[in-house]
């Protein structure tokens, strides 16, 4: 269904066909219309399936230009997230001059947003744990919310967020509209929707296998102390493109980082404990594409909203089945191919990548990796490791352009490939 068919604001409709959107997602055109006649909903999509657009335009539609109170909340796990969401809502508000919209999170200066609250903003969005803050210290109020929205309900639910949400709930009125949105339907959210919603509409939008049908996924199986070889010598191979690297802890985020640097790459990190102006300066570099490698964990990559990912590549095997669907899914939007690759370094991980691969209804090749000579490299690297290469993306020896031939990248491609014997290497 294309946008211009839809019974919305034309204000929206501007905004929309500036952008060059045409045609709405499936999550779009099923949510958009029951929110539009106040309906609670439950929408169960994957991450780069449009969501957010689609309670971000029905929304706007019921702000009342006159009524300078809070009328509607976001909830969502990070700030980098509330950051993406507050960006959508100024951009598609921007022939609704009366619709003012402020982010609240952690980790930024409290005392700032105190004073962008007294501006009275009618659309906050925010962390559950800032709100709540908020809310104790009466700089909130929310007792004239008409829509309340949860985004990524099963991620905040993970994070150990389920009871300042229910806090949080509480604090609005009864008779307002709610709208939850989540990757999974898991206890949580079902009990969620069950005691906070008025007879919601479950939307589900595809399902796991279909989420990542565009994304090649392959695994390779190595040694524990060889992994950080392996991660090396797959970047040498693969076609050059924006990168992904996820690991399971902070810790480990900042051995890969170290080894990486070591070896010539340009590479940025991401996680909890980073002051907001470092984040937001780490985001913007990748997106410019000044750095193509970014390192980070499955929380702290929530809210990484970067259409054009070529390769993500799981350092770590993650921890569930949702943790690996989010992060691949980063990759293979937009009618694109992408790019998944796993190191594990135990037959345990290779039958916990089986079940994915079985729950998932996708097929995750094996693939062997002929591990770099590392001495060589440092030996290079001694010699060139300060030349910088025009793009400013990597160093050295680093610096050539990766060719779609790439042993490896060929390999994938290449659906006739006969599979290979498990061995290590």
């Amino acid at each position: 269904m294309l946008f211009e068919d839809m019974n919305l604001n034309e204000e929206i409709k501007k905004v929309l066909k500036q952008k060059n959107f045409k045609e709405a997602t499936e999550i779009q055109q099923k949510a958009i219309p029951i929110i539009q006649s106040g309906g609670d909903v439950v929408g169960l999509s994957q991450t780069g399936t449009g969501k957010t657009l689609a309670f971000v335009l029905p929304m706007l539609e019921k702000i009342e230009k006159d009524n300078f109170s809070v009328q509607a909340l976001i909830l969502c796990p990070t700030r980098e997230l509330a950051g993406q969401i507050k960006q959508e809502v100024k951009e598609y508000s921007l022939y609704l001059n009366y619709v003012s919209v402020l982010a609240v999170y952690g980790g930024a200066d409290i005392k700032q947003q105190i004073f962008s609250l007294k501006r009275r903003p009618k659309i906050i969005v925010g962390t559950p744990g800032r709100v709540l803050d908020h809310i104790k210290r009466h700089t909130l109020k929310l007792q004239n919310v008409k829509m309340l929205v949860l985004d990524e309900a099963d991620e905040m639910f993970n994070m150990g967020f389920r009871n300042d949400i229910i806090n949080i709930i509480q604090k609005t009125p009864e008779n307002r509209q709610t709208l939850l949105f989540s990757a999974t339907m898991n206890e949580e959210v079902l009990n969620i929707s069950k005691d906070y919603m008025l007879s919601p509409q479950i939307i589900r939008v595809g399902g796991e296998n279909k989420a990542i049908e565009s994304v090649k996924q392959t695994y390779f199986l190595v040694p524990k102390d060889k992994k950080k070889k392996a991660l090396h010598s797959l970047l040498k191979e693969i076609e050059r493109g924006r990168t992904l690297i996820f690991c399971n802890t902070k810790n480990m985020v900042g051995v890969v980082q170290s080894y990486l640097g070591k070896m010539g790459y340009r590479v940025a990190v991401l996680h909890g404990d980073m002051p907001q102006s470092q984040r937001t300066n780490v985001m913007r570099e990748y997106k410019s594409g000044k750095v193509e490698i970014l390192i980070t964990t499955d929380v702290s990559a929530r809210g990484i909203d970067v259409n054009d990912v070529l390769h993500v590549v799981n350092y770590d095997l993650p921890q569930n089945l949702e943790y690996y669907i989010h992060r691949i899914g980063r990759t293979g939007r937009a009618g694109k191919t992408g790019y998944a690759w796993t190191i594990l370094n135990s037959e345990d991980q290779q039958k916990k990548l089986k079940q994915i691969e079985k729950l998932t209804k996708s097929k995750i090749e094996y693939q062997r990796l002929q591990l770099a000579n590392i001495d060589e490299i440092q030996e290079e690297n001694n010699f060139k490791g300060q030349e910088k290469s025009k793009s400013g993306a990597r160093k050295g020896k680093f610096n050539k352009k990766f060719s779609k031939n790439s042993n490896i990248q060929k390999k994938v491609d290449n659906k006739n490939a006969k599979p290979r014997k498990r061995i290590y290497f």
